[in-house]
């Protein structure tokens, strides 16, 4: 469940008639329960374009859409895919910043029945081209600059997206919820990326329990009349990349679905995004634990307000305690999010928010309705509660497998649970407690050390902003570990002295047996995650 024990809510959102009916499906050879309006297809949103005419949809610099203009310009698209020969099934890649073009791409795309394949646009030409080749995509629709890196080797199309009214009417996909609606690639940091494979009714699903995650937030918050009394439209900040899950389906689909408005944030610059939110009213933000600490130290060098606020979350990695109390601290207003989920999974199975995050500021949330969670053993055994192992998902939002790549499916998913390669723990509440990923583990003598919980403890000291723990060969430990932290603006940080601080804090074998210290941000990649190859082959 969601927060506090609450049978009632769920009870009130799920019945027969009520928004989030459950019904029960079959999903593979598995029965389970799912979501009776996600026995259908992407194209569902597609109506909220014309429901939603007149409304602003999205800002991004000087330009500004209307839901109207967005289904114009997709209408227009959609004829020319067709008139190119694309049709149901083929694959459509899309590379490209994040823009209205993007977002008009994905939904014209949807509309003619075609599988929009999510290309990372920060990737290099080869890293790109790899990806476009793995699922032979039949078109690759680009930005000018992607143009000029990959339209020598793949055919490219620049979209002419204009905001001109009318045009063509965009068409509905006829797709069944089993058949496959986009492709997200992994992070790639362990190798070379694989394609995600989402279903209809997988994308739908991870799309409604966000939705129901809000609507239990706003009865909690608002009482019971919170779903049937008008509310003003939702400004959200568009920060994810659009290729990840967190922007296309957390951000980008979730606004679509609800009437809400996105405000496209064109690179993080914390003094301009100050900027945006004063003044475009943003509400809501969503980013990495490094991202919404420049948000607050920019906030008070600059004395902004930003009291439009109503909402401070953070996704891709767990979230300090220390940047927890901050972000409090900073933005009363606000509503303080996390959770836990994965591209292969369409975005979050376990979420904590409010009152319920500050009691239990360690999880990263609780079990959502429909996500079934095991803990298990190397050898697949389940662990008693609060015991430690890899984290297995089932349900109908997990992805139907790996484009392409049969292998790597079935090591993923074993009798129809997905095997996340996260390791954690699930109290008696159902509250998850992420501790590591299974190949960031170090063994130092024997012994099991989760990077972070190591990294937790360092985000403890008050003058620490980020650190990354990790593993280096040792010839008699076999590895011994190491952490590298970077101090909040102008402290100084003594490795020393944040070594003693983690006496009796963790073990003793748990200490890093050396701290480094850097000014500069911690390498990551195009996910927001601390890239720790690059770290271990700076230090090699």
């Amino acid at each position: 469940m969601l927060a506090e024990p609450n049978d009632n809510l769920v009870q009130m959102l799920t019945s027969a008639g009520a928004p989030f009916e459950l019904i029960d499906v079959t999903v593979g050879s598995h029965a389970m329960r799912g979501f009776r309006r996600a026995e259908t297809n992407l194209g569902v949103l597609l109506d909220n374009l014309a429901h939603f005419r007149d409304r602003e949809f999205i800002v991004d610099g000087d330009r500004r859409l209307t839901y109207g203009d967005v289904e114009a310009a997709a209408g227009r698209l959609a004829r020319l895919l067709s008139d190119r020969g694309i049709a149901a099934g083929d694959r459509v890649a899309i590379a490209m910043r994040n823009s209205p073009d993007w977002m008009i791409a994905f939904l014209a795309a949807i509309a003619v029945g075609a599988i929009p394949a999510l290309v990372n646009s920060r990737g290099s030409a080869s890293e790109m081209l790899a990806t476009i080749d793995l699922v032979g995509a039949r078109l690759t629709l680009v930005d000018e600059r992607r143009d000029a890196m990959l339209g020598d080797a793949t055919p490219c199309l620049v979209p002419q997206i204009d905001g001109g009214a009318g045009g063509p009417a965009l068409p509905r996909p006829s797709a069944g919820p089993d058949e496959p609606a986009m492709i997200l690639f992994t992070s790639g940091t362990t190798g070379r990326s694989k394609g995600a494979t989402l279903s209809h009714r997988a994308a739908l699903t991870g799309l409604l329990l966000a939705q129901m995650a809000g609507a239990i937030i706003a009865l909690r918050h608002f009482g019971p009349d919170a779903l049937s009394a008008p509310r003003p439209q939702q400004t959200t900040l568009l920060a994810f990349p659009l290729f990840h899950v967190s922007g296309c389906h957390a951000t980008f689909l979730s606004a679509l679905a609800s009437g809400g408005r996105l405000v496209v944030a064109a690179r993080w610059e914390p003094e301009a995004i100050v900027g945006l939110i004063e003044r475009e009213k943003i509400n809501s933000v969503s980013g990495s634990p490094a991202m919404i600490w420049d948000l607050v130290h920019t906030k008070a060098r600059l004395g902004a307000a930003l009291d439009s606020l109503v909402s401070v979350s953070t996704g891709g990695q767990a979230q300090p305690i220390n940047l927890l109390n901050a972000v409090v601290e900073a933005f009363p207003r606000a509503i303080v999010g996390t959770g836990f989920g994965s591209t292969e999974t369409a975005g979050a199975v376990a979420m904590h928010t409010g009152a319920d995050y500050l009691a239990h500021p360690r999880a990263a949330g609780r079990v959502l309705p429909l996500a079934e969670v095991r803990i298990v053993d190397a050898d697949g055994n389940d662990q008693p509660v609060g015991g430690a192992g890899q984290i297995l998902v089932r349900g109908p939002m997990v992805m139907s497998g790996y484009w392409n790549d049969t292998a790597a499916t079935e090591r993923a998913i074993v009798d129809g649970w997905f095997h996340t390669g996260d390791v954690g723990a699930l109290d008696d509440l159902g509250n998850l407690t992420i501790l590591d990923r299974l190949t960031d583990m170090v063994l130092c003598g024997g012994e099991n050390i989760y990077c972070a919980e190591v990294e937790a403890a360092l985000q403890h000291h008050p003058d620490i902003v980020e650190a990354a723990a990790y593993g280096l060969p040792h010839e008699r430990l076999g590895e011994r570990l190491v952490a590298i932290v970077r101090g909040r603006d102008g402290a100084t940080v003594d490795p020393d002295q944040v070594r003693q601080s983690l006496s009796g804090r963790i073990a003793d074998y748990k200490i890093p047996t050396e701290i480094f210290t850097t000014a500069e941000g911690l390498p990551r990649n195009a996910l927001g995650k601390v890239d720790k190859r690059a770290l271990r082959a700076a230090h090699a």
